[in-house]
């Protein structure tokens, strides 16, 4: 009798466990939280009204579910520039972001402003990445005033987090196919396509919900199909797919990889302009209860 099958390291890990979910469920948790939020909010606000009545906050001043992601997309594209400003790793970078997309999921930007959580991330990043920095040296290479807010809001990021610190992201498999590729494809073609593929198409799906739905080796290979395909040369790495796993599975494979592409070109970046004006809004609507509101700079 044959033992059964061991399941991957991948499989057995929370992020499998706990952070996948279909678009679908992740709009649904979405607009949960942010309803809810927003009655709290108005609950909390109705006592100040008691004592203030000039103040009148309309429910088309609250923030949607859509402008609460635009905002935190915002800040997670900031954090992409600053981890390469300090010249932090691409693992960091990955595991900030992902942290970022984890802890907005079920918290709202009406109680946490993601000015304040994004450098929490980070810092809980490099804990967790090992490329550990003491708080006073963060602090001075980020130029804040004060770190105080760092420190005071790892135990709520953390739990936002439920405790789950170890982060999958695309970039190690990323170097894995990229090994392998070398048996398939011209090493100089594959170095062209495996730079723009970790450089510039891994960071943009990052930015997507696509780290919520799909495998790191899955958004992986589709970074390879694309950054291939922006070179004029996606039979190299279609090729090498259907060598790799199989006709039947590749074809699977392939129409997998065209969903993400889609995703990933369909979902346009959030501009500095944008996010202000959502920020300009949340600034009226933010919960009086959580920390002290801070806007763009």
């Amino acid at each position: 009798m044959s033992s059964p099958k061991k399941p991957q390291i991948y499989e057995e890990s929370t992020q499998y466990q706990h952070w996948r979910f279909s678009p679908e469920q992740l709009w649904d948790i979405r607009n949960k939280r942010t309803t809810e939020a927003i009655e709290r909010v108005k609950k909390t606000r109705g006592k100040e009204l008691e004592a203030d009545s000039t103040e009148v906050i309309k429910d088309e001043d609250y923030l949607s579910a859509k402008e609460e992601l635009a905002l935190c997309r915002f800040y997670e594209k900031q954090l992409q520039g600053m981890c390469k400003h300090l010249k932090f790793s691409d693992m960091v970078m990955a595991t900030a972001v992902i942290y970022m997309k984890r802890f907005f999921l079920y918290n709202t930007v009406m109680d946490y402003h993601p000015k304040d959580i994004f450098l929490t991330c980070l810092f809980l990043a490099t804990k967790s990445e090992s490329e550990r920095i003491s708080i006073e040296d963060f602090g001075k290479k980020l130029r804040l005033p004060s770190t105080v807010s760092v420190l005071n809001l790892e135990f709520t990021v953390s739990q936002g987090l439920k405790f789950q610190y170890y982060v999958h992201h695309p970039f190690r498999p990323a170097y894995g196919f990229f090994l392998d590729m070398q048996q398939a494809i011209d090493v100089k073609i594959l170095k062209v396509i495996y730079k723009q593929a970790v450089n510039q198409t891994i960071p943009d799906i990052l930015l997507q919900d696509l780290p919520l739905i799909y495998q790191p080796s899955q958004l992986a290979l589709a970074a390879f199909v694309h950054a291939s395909r922006e070179n004029g040369c996606e039979e190299l790495v279609t090729g090498y797919i259907h060598k790799k796993f199989g006709e039947k599975d590749a074809g699977h494979l392939l129409n997998m990889i065209e969903r993400i592409l889609e995703f990933l070109t369909s979902d346009k970046a959030v501009t500095h302009e944008e996010a202000k004006k959502i920020d300009y809004r949340l600034r009226i609507v933010m919960n009086p209860e959580s920390a002290l509101y801070v806007s763009i700079i």
